[in-house]
């Protein structure tokens, strides 16, 4: 019996995840053009590598359905601008969420050719943490987009200012800060990094000097690790704690990054969780918590919620303290 060969120009319902062409009328298959949005989209991947359709038509605007037919046509053959990690299909309702995006080579190949920094690109183990910090680092970012009194200070542009101390500058790991610190009676020295990278809010204001705050990125927790632990060497909440309040109270921030100032968000996935987190901040410091150390939540990717950029701005959130009052970031 004769089989009738299926005629791939049809116009059957294709895969969200597969990476065949997309077909003209003419059954070829279809070639995108590079635009200049396509560029900015490219770029704001190379600064967080991760976000979904909806986070980038929050930066580049115009109509979301058209915005979405074309970064579907970025991601398929031939084209292979963008690609749509694998990871995501693992999370409950993948076919009904939005879908995430990160660079794929020909697309980093045309930013090089643009001088854009690429950052080497590592394979995670959590994929879930990273979007999630990618997609609060962008937040901050379109927080400040049409804002005039607020700018985001990069960490490229802290490095190039002359103004990060020298060793620092030409380090493999700048953005780990040494710190030797007491827990639970015993000394540990320790190097630690935030998620992200190193940022400011630089405040501009009519008739006044510009004034910031620094950020050594975002601790974007998403519960996989113990608030506390009576294993001193595993990582825990309490453990960053101890090491971020050592920082603070020897200014190691000014030694390490040359900033004037640093705040330390905490990012975590529920209320009830960062209250936890906010009781032991309280118990380690007698009560008196730390004005720096700053708490928030945001959904995490297999959240039932879906958190929108827009709708959830890190600069105009009320930031939770321990012993002070909340802070907006905006101001």
């Amino acid at each position: 019996m004769l089989v009738p060969r299926m005629d791939p120009t049809s116009k059957k319902r294709r895969s969200r995840w597969d990476r065949d062409p997309a077909f003209d009328r003419n059954g070829r298959p279809k070639v995108a053009s590079v635009t200049g949005r396509d560029l900015e989209i490219f770029k704001l991947l190379a600064r967080y590598r991760y976000l979904n359709i909806d986070d980038l038509h929050a930066f580049v605007g115009g109509n979301r359905k058209a915005l979405s037919h074309h970064l579907n046509l970025l991601s398929r053959k031939p084209n292979l601008y963008l690609n749509r990690p694998e990871q995501q299909r693992c999370h409950a309702d993948a076919n009904y969420r939005p879908l995430i995006y990160e660079l794929d080579d020909r697309a980093i190949g045309i930013l090089r050719q643009a001088g854009v920094p690429i950052f080497p690109r590592i394979h995670h183990r959590n994929f879930a943490h990273e979007v999630m910090t990618s997609r609060i680092m962008a937040s901050f970012e379109l927080g400040a987009v049409g804002n005039s009194s607020v700018r985001i200070v990069s960490w490229s542009e802290i490095i190039g200012s002359g103004k990060t101390p020298p060793a620092i500058r030409t380090s493999s790991r700048p953005m780990h800060i040494p710190i030797s610190f007491a827990l639970g009676g015993k000394e540990l020295r320790t190097e630690i990094a935030a998620d992200g990278k190193p940022f400011g809010i630089e405040y501009r204001l009519p008739e006044q000097s510009a004034t910031h705050r620094f950020f050594p990125g975002i601790e974007a927790d998403i519960g996989t690790e113990p608030i506390e632990s009576a294993d001193f060497e595993r990582s825990s909440i309490g453990k960053k704690f101890a090491a971020y309040l050592a920082i603070e109270e020897t200014h190691a921030y000014r030694t390490h990054f040359g900033f004037p100032n640093l705040f330390i968000p905490f990012v975590t996935t529920t209320r009830s969780r960062m209250n936890s987190m906010m009781a032991l901040l309280k118990k380690l410091t007698d009560g008196r918590g730390s004005r720096r150390i700053l708490f928030t939540t945001f959904p995490s990717l297999g959240s039932p919620e879906h958190a929108a950029l827009s709708a959830r701005n890190m600069l105009t959130v009320l930031w939770d303290r321990v012993g002070c009052d909340p802070l907006r970031l905006d101001q």
